[in-house]
């Protein structure tokens, strides 16, 4: 899992909580206006090692990874003035 990856939920748009799921779990909080993480849980095993998906604390939707990222690179891209 890349440390400093940025989320957003295609769903509903949050962009503060999550649950990755890899062959890992973590639960992070990122900030929106700096485009960082701010806090990370410990990185806990994942008993399923096929989970490959970000899941929104705030709609519980899960979205697959690659697509949670690619929402992210484009927001951090661009810079608001």
């Amino acid at each position: 899992m890349i440390k400093n990856t940025f989320f957003i939920c295609p769903n509903c748009g949050n962009t503060k909580k999550f649950k990755v799921f890899t062959s890992n779990f973590q639960v992070i909080e990122q900030s929106p206006e700096l485009r960082i993480r701010e806090q990370e849980s410990g990185v806990l095993p994942n008993l399923r090692q096929d989970d490959n998906y970000v899941e929104c604390q705030l709609c519980f939707k899960k979205s697959a990874y690659d697509l949670a990222v690619d929402l992210g690179k484009k927001y951090t891209a661009f810079q608001v003035l």
